[in-house]
């Protein structure tokens, strides 16, 4: 009995080292390891426009107080200025050119302050980005069943064993599904069209004024820098309003999408309308001598158009002149 361990040694020694080997082979496999699922992929935010990023830097510079959000489904900041006085005149909404903000420092800036300075409430609002204007729509790819079908599936996989007789002997009752006839909410807004720039800009000054008239002010009065002007004159002409008394032009251009000219909407507003232009280019000058004598033939009775000449060297007298003389002629009496 006590030789029986050293025949397994010498047995193990003949067999060159194969029980280890052996046992080796019969320890099991190590389970290969499968990679964790990666994290579904979140849908990226869109990016940020170039108006959303400026309103957003203004938002972080400007008091609280002065920010308001209006708009319902495209919401815009807006700034607010209260007249500094018990009894204000009225209430001016600014609208700015494309690309400005609303408090860009050229015009609207110095407007929305100067003007709230001297009796005025002012609404400053963000015009909207025409880049935003919607595009051809491309087709979209129809799904193929074989793509939407797992692999390995087959149509007798998917039927359902039947379910087994109750206590009494009866078979449950199968009922059909119920045909919905709904449509899907979420295919259908992804199927509308979104709205253009001109429609955007239309909403906005109606969400702007409206905002004014609960203000209660004696007046609102329209105010528009650069293509702000145009969409300001585009928006009378489209929805004329009682309440709306006067309208201020600061160097007006059409965008490149306008429908209309400009001349055209001017000729048929029955608002008192002030014309200012400034600089000598002789773009600027032509296109002020053409919509003076398209006033001119419509026989406009309460239109004024005002040349402000370049304060060389000095931008601040520049504005400062601007602001004096809008104000004057708000404050004039008006024809009606």
């Amino acid at each position: 009995m006590c030789r029986l361990p050293a025949i397994v040694l010498l047995l193990s020694v003949a067999l060159g080292g194969s029980l280890p080997s052996v046992a080796q082979a019969q320890e099991p496999e190590a389970a290969e390891q499968t990679p964790a699922d990666e994290p579904a992929s979140r849908p990226r935010p869109a990016p940020q426009t170039r108006g959303e990023a400026l309103a957003a830097g203004l938002q972080r510079q400007l008091e609280t107080a002065a920010q308001i959000e209006l708009g319902g489904d495209d919401r815009f900041l807006a700034l607010w200025q209260p007249a500094n006085t018990a009894k204000p005149r009225g209430v001016v909404v600014i609208v700015p050119g494309e690309g400005e903000t609303a408090d860009w420092p050229r015009a609207v800036g110095p407007l929305r302050r100067g003007l709230a300075a001297h009796g005025w409430h002012t609404l400053s609002l963000t015009p909207d980005d025409p880049e935003l204007s919607p595009g051809p729509r491309l087709p979209q790819p129809e799904p193929s069943a074989a793509a939407d079908k797992p692999a390995g599936d087959s149509d007798s996989e998917t039927e359902q064993p039947a379910a087994p007789p109750d206590s009494a002997g009866y078979l449950p009752e199968q009922t059909a599904p119920a045909d919905s006839d709904e449509p899907d909410a979420t295919a259908a807004e992804q199927d509308a069209p979104r709205p253009s720039h001109a429609e955007r800009m239309q909403a906005r000054l109606a969400a702007a004024i409206e905002h004014a008239r609960t203000l209660q002010a004696p007046t609102i009065t329209l105010l528009g820098h650069g293509t702000g002007a145009y969409w300001a004159a585009r928006y009378l002409a489209q929805t004329p309003s009682k309440e709306i008394a006067q309208l201020v032009l600061i160097d007006p251009r059409a965008p490149a999408d306008a429908e209309k000219a400009l001349d055209d909407d001017l000729a048929k507003l029955a608002v008192g309308i002030g014309d200012f232009h400034t600089g000598d280019r002789p773009v600027a000058q032509r296109q002020a001598m053409q919509r003076r004598n398209a006033m001119r033939r419509a026989g406009h009775p309460d239109y004024r158009q005002v040349a402000l000449p370049n304060l060389e060297g000095d931008r601040y007298g520049d504005q400062e002149q601007l602001v004096r003389r809008v104000r004057g002629w708000l404050e004039r009496k008006p024809v009606r």
